[in-house]
């Protein structure tokens, strides 16, 4: 750990900065609309709020390894590092997968095309959270700082 009046190193500062932005935009999900389906007459969307009870946990469990990854240095953060980029490609492909599977089975829905639905798809909320989702554990998966004199 850093002496208490230290500044904090790059790496803490870019870390603490897409952890922070990466929990807001998540928590900003609930103001969006998450899912957005267009008839002839209308257009409906699904509130972003209903996301956020998947979302917020999945950042909430990443932004604890990530702080648990900028607080550490030396030897031990490695495995903390390494437990942040896991977290990071499972988001990467769990989000995409689950948001493609979610919009082919919308889009393909029986009975919404009989009411006459033109098309579907994610809102600005959905992609939102899939960033912010993104973004906290690329604050604990952030490599270690260059030494100085050892070239960098």
């Amino acid at each position: 750990m850093a002496a208490p009046g230290a500044p904090l190193s790059r790496r803490r500062r870019v870390g603490v900065t897409l952890l922070g932005a990466g929990l807001l935009a998540v928590l900003t999900t609930a103001a969006l609309p998450a899912w957005r389906t267009v008839y002839p007459d209308r257009v409906d969307l699904r509130s972003g709020s209903q996301l956020l009870w998947v979302a917020l946990p999945w950042a909430l469990v990443c932004g604890l390894v990530a702080v648990v990854s900028l607080a550490r240095v030396g030897p031990s953060r490695w495995l903390w590092r390494d437990v942040s980029r896991g977290l990071l490609i499972s988001t990467v492909l769990a989000g995409g997968a689950v948001t493609a599977a979610w919009w082919l089975f919308s889009a393909t829905d029986v009975y919404a095309r009989e009411d006459g639905m033109v098309s579907t798809g994610p809102g600005p909320g959905t992609w939102l959270a899939l960033l912010g989702c993104l973004l906290v554990p690329l604050a604990g998966a952030l490599p270690d700082d260059p030494s100085p004199g050892r070239g960098s």
